[in-house]
């Protein structure tokens, strides 16, 4: 039984025409520029299927230390075709000997099958409950090969850690799991991917091998596994995080062998995920992770490498492209992922935005960007103590000792006001943003952005006191919390 991803259609795409259909590796990397972009179900599918396609244009083009630039004109279909013809083997989902992605080992393994909702991080499977998904792990139905596909490619990824206990104990994340990714796009496939493939020296591109490049797993090596430095994209992009094995009944798949997968030592990798920044943490140089609290314009400092922060190597990568060929147009950047907590889905997030190249790299306007974060958060800490001043003062009543901060804590969480106020100012930021890269003068921008700051405090306060309600207590409240307040809107003056 084969399902070769070569030729099969199993890749959701946009056509430029706007007409959605399925491909297989060779209609997407042989004819990029009839396609206008991945157009997965979700955040993960989309960036997991993006980043396949990376790491095999990486093994394909090879290495080239400076920007990709004659990729935007001129696709090496002659080097894509001869990869996938040497590599055509192991690009079949259904191989006995080296199946896609799977450890072919497994079938002496001895373990009991899951079902396939198992890689399907929105399905109810074992432990994992969800809410608005109701699957039986006995009897899961079954799915199509591509279906399958695409779900092994983002389970890779994008899996959190946790329990397996199947050839060991537990497995770690995916190497996607829980980073902010930044992919910048362009008007085509062929684009998008000449943007985001970073240069890579001869040394790197050697010891970069993806997955099916690799030797196959044994059950030895799983059960008592090395730690794996991520050698380059190719490698984080395909890495096997679960030894997984899928079980073909007829045309479909119900169920799949699954255990703990290669254990990736980050720490010892010579490079971080290009698609997401690195900046400075607690224990020294981090990638930069989703946040439930954050909305990813907070971080903007991450995108132009200012603030001790160095931005996603995709993100120079595109700037570097655009500069050099004189092209001032907005970069198109896909921002998201999925943030795991442990074993458990908080959520998952994907954004797109338009940036002009000069926001990323002029210093005016970096400095204006970081100056209107810094207004932001500050003006969001000092709106957040008075808040709590408020909370503080209708929780005791009129009495003189101070009531418990639970009790506080709990009636701000179920107001949720400063909610409101990042809300709010989310879209304002990219209008901002935008002025200043269309030529406004930073300092006039910063002065509106002033002005929006204090709406939306002002906003936000009104919001809170009209929660307490209108009787003498809320009255009182807001007025003995009043004078906090006003320095809030004091700070904001030019």
């Amino acid at each position: 039984m084969h399902f070769s991803l070569l030729t099969e259609p199993w890749i959701p795409l946009l056509h430029t025409n706007g007409e959605r259909l399925q491909g297989s590796l060779r209609d997407v990397l042989l004819n990029p520029q009839q396609w206008r972009a991945i157009n997965g179900s979700s955040p993960i599918e989309t960036l997991s299927l993006y980043r396949l396609l990376l790491a095999i244009c990486h093994r394909s083009i090879g290495p080239d230390p400076d920007p990709r630039v004659e990729l935007l004109d001129n696709w090496p279909i002659q080097k894509l075709e001869s990869y996938l013809q040497r590599w055509q083997a192991n690009f079949d989902l259904l191989h006995s000997e080296t199946p896609f992605l799977q450890v072919a080992a497994l079938k002496d393994a001895d373990l009991k099958t899951s079902p396939w909702t198992r890689l399907a991080l929105e399905c109810s499977s074992g432990a994992a409950r969800l809410i608005w998904d109701h699957s039986i792990d006995a009897k899961p139905g079954s799915r199509s090969f591509a279906t399958m596909a695409r779900l092994l490619v983002a389970h890779l990824q994008f899996t959190p850690g946790g329990l397996v206990k199947a050839l060991r104990t537990s497995a770690s994340r995916g190497p996607a799991a829980g980073l902010l990714l930044m992919l910048p796009t362009g008007e085509t496939l062929q684009e998008t991917l000449a943007l985001s493939l970073v240069s890579q020296t001869s040394e790197d591109f050697a010891a970069d091998l993806p997955s099916w490049e690799r030797p196959p797993l044994s059950l030895d090596e799983l059960r008592k596994p090395q730690n794996t430095p991520l050698e380059g994209p190719a490698h984080r992009y395909t890495l096997l995080s679960r030894a997984i094995l899928l079980q073909p009944d007829a045309d479909q798949i119900s169920f799949v062998l699954y255990a703990e997968g290669v254990v990736a030592n980050d720490a010892d990798s010579p490079s971080a995920d290009p698609m997401a920044a690195v900046i400075s943490g607690k224990k020294g140089p981090m990638p930069l992770l989703l946040s439930e609290q954050k909305g990813f314009w907070r971080d903007f400092q991450a995108l132009a490498g200012s603030g001790g922060a160095t931005a996603a190597a995709t993100v120079n990568h595109a700037t570097a492209v655009r500069m050099d060929r004189d092209d001032s147009r907005p970069i198109e950047l896909m921002a998201g992922g999925l943030l795991p907590d442990q074993a458990k889905i908080i959520l998952w997030r994907l954004e797109e935005r338009r940036i002009s190249p000069a926001v990323l790299h002029q210093t005016s306007m970096i400095r204006a960007t970081e100056r209107a974060l810094e207004l932001a958060e500050v003006t969001g800490t000092m709106l957040g103590k008075a808040l709590y001043i408020l909370y503080s003062e209708w929780v005791k009543h009129g009495g003189d000792k101070d009531p418990d901060p639970k009790t506080v804590r709990d009636l701000r969480d179920s107001i949720q006001a400063i909610t409101s106020y990042w809300s709010v100012l989310e879209a304002a930021f990219w209008i901002f943003v935008q002025a200043i890269g269309d030529g406004a003068e930073p300092e006039e921008a910063l002065g509106q952005w002033r002005t929006t700051l204090r709406d939306a405090a002002q906003a936000t306060w009104n919001q809170a006191t009209v929660a307490l309600g209108l009787d003498s207590r809320a009255l009182a409240a807001a007025g003995r919390s009043r004078h906090p307040f006003h320095k809030v809107l004091a700070g904001l003056k030019t």
